[in-house]
């Protein structure tokens, strides 16, 4: 074999060895691909998913497909930021009602990508003086929180969509629009995104005693959500979370189920504090 022979072969040698590496190293990645949260949802909703490019540079903190109303589908809930400085996206079907803005003041119409939503700040009339609460306008958003609403149109087969973009803690109206204007219709994956266990609703004035999975929430449905505090007898099987004022939307109190087992909850409501509400909890697998 002459040397010209040879150096042909080794070419060939070291493109293949390139070749085999590029797959090995290829392969791993292709089957590893984050799948898209956004896509996923939509695989399951009937009404267009919107994901946007622009999120001030906010790294995503909650991502949840929520429960709605019965025989609604879910509501999609996504959260950017921390919890000071946070922007809220929230997504249902046009027409029903998933969830509920505090008490907020209309401001001004501002079009969105050629669709016109309305603005608001989060100026509580209770909570300030009439001249005050008169005086509120586009430039409290950055100071008191607020957020744009809107319903797109229904393209492709699917419904029309409810979103409200929401910041509080320092976001800007001027913020808020440009969140709203990234906003783009995705394409289904073709794999659902996993839910979350839907929450067991109960009126703790009436129930004594409760079964869930591990998982799963129960929720207070009670008139003041904000009054409610728990003791949790034998720790680690559920978790108190209170409820309240979130920054631009009430929660009722819940108590979110950790791992099997059973306990005892006491509930007490600050308006009689001397009155104790006692529920058995059983946590399954």
């Amino acid at each position: 074999m002459n040397m010209t022979e040879m150096g042909a072969k080794l070419s060939l040698v070291k493109k293949t060895i390139a070749i085999v590496l590029a797959l090995l190293f290829l392969a791993p990645a292709t089957a590893v691909a984050a799948s898209d949260k956004f896509s996923d949802s939509q695989t399951t909703l009937s009404y267009s998913v919107y994901k946007p490019s622009n999120t001030l540079g906010l790294r995503t903190t909650k991502f949840s497909l929520l429960p709605c109303q019965p025989d609604e589908q879910d509501w999609l809930f996504v959260q950017y930021g921390g919890t000071v400085r946070y922007l809220q996206i929230m997504q249902t079907m046009a027409g029903v009602k998933c969830s509920d803005p505090g008490l907020s003041k209309f401001l001004k119409t501002v079009l969105v990508n050629g669709i016109k939503a309305k603005a608001y700040a989060y100026c509580d009339p209770s909570q300030m003086s009439v001249a005050a609460y008169k005086r509120c306008g586009i430039e409290d958003i950055g100071r008191v929180g607020g957020y744009l609403m809107f319903t797109t149109k229904a393209v492709k087969g699917l419904s029309a969509t409810e979103i409200q973009v929401q910041g509080i803690g320092g976001i800007t109206y001027a913020q808020l629009v440009a969140v709203a204007k990234s906003l783009k219709t995705v394409k289904a994956s073709g794999r659902p995104l996993a839910q979350v266990l839907p929450p067991i609703m109960i009126d703790p004035l009436t129930t004594t005693d409760v079964s869930v999975r591990a998982g799963s929430s129960i929720v207070l449905t009670v008139a003041d959500p904000a009054k409610w505090s728990a003791e949790v007898l034998s720790d680690g099987i559920v978790s108190f979370v209170p409820g309240g004022d979130q920054g631009g939307f009430i929660t009722n109190p819940a108590l979110k189920a950790l791992i099997s087992g059973a306990t005892t909850v006491k509930l007490v409501n600050s308006d009689d504090p001397t009155k104790v509400y006692q529920l058995e909890i059983i946590v399954n697998p």
